[in-house]
């Protein structure tokens, strides 16, 4: 197999499971084992090994020695942390876009359809999650400051497991509604009011679905299970 080829391998597999994390196909908790990847991708352990060293360098697993690899889980910091990032980081996308922004790229946004109901099966919930990750990217792009895209993007798929699925279509409404205005520092107040909100929602599912107390010795809460 020729270095090509191999890469070629390992950013397939690295992919695959990386939406698997994110959509939660893969939940936290599960344990990635090489040799039974090996088999489903009916490939050899070097790729797979070298996918799995990528998904580590994203956070999304773990090393377990002699055992495999561990889906992390997302703890109230890190939700905490991704929730600041994100508002701080849309916010100002939004606010630049709005002096920036084309038609056509408004013509994208209006176009985006966003489900009215919460999607309840594995396929309707990527397609919700995609939809949300183009028009956030689609902001950030507006913004014409590349790399601010390219951090808003990693932001993006960092609070995908996270908010699945936590946000409404009435907000991506009130951001599209300013940008189209030009209202900047409308724009970004309603990108910022749709993180927060998200976030509130997303405390409120758990809180719901999740036992009302931690049970003895349990560590800390992990975010974005289901």
């Amino acid at each position: 197999m020729t270095r090509t080829s191999r890469g070629s391998k390992k950013l397939r597999i690295y992919r695959t499971l990386r939406q698997e994390i994110l959509a939660l196909a893969l939940p936290p908790g599960t344990v990635l084992v090489e040799s039974a990847l090996a088999r489903r991708f009916a490939l050899s352990k070097a790729p797979i090994r070298e996918a799995l060293v990528l998904l580590q360098q994203d956070g999304l697993v773990e090393s377990l020695p002699r055992k495999g690899y561990l889906v992390t889980s997302i703890t109230v910091s890190d939700m905490h942390e991704l929730v600041e990032l994100r508002a701080i980081l849309d916010g100002a996308a939004a606010e630049l876009a709005a002096t920036r922004i084309t038609r056509e790229e408004i013509a994208v946004l209006d176009g985006l359809h966003i489900p009215a109901e919460l999607p309840t099966d594995p396929k309707a919930t990527k397609r919700y999650m995609d939809v949300n990750r183009e028009f956030h990217v689609t902001i950030a792009r507006a913004s014409r400051n590349r790399r601010l895209a390219q951090l808003v993007e990693r932001a993006v798929d960092e609070m995908a497991r996270l908010f699945v699925p936590g946000f409404l279509k009435a907000e991506h409404g009130e951001i599209v509604d300013a940008l189209r205005k030009g209202d900047a520092p409308g724009a970004r107040a309603a990108a910022i009011h749709h993180i927060l909100m998200t976030q509130d929602r997303v405390l409120k599912r758990e809180a719901v679905t999740r036992p009302s107390g931690p049970s003895p010795g349990a560590g800390p809460p992990s975010w974005g299970e289901g």
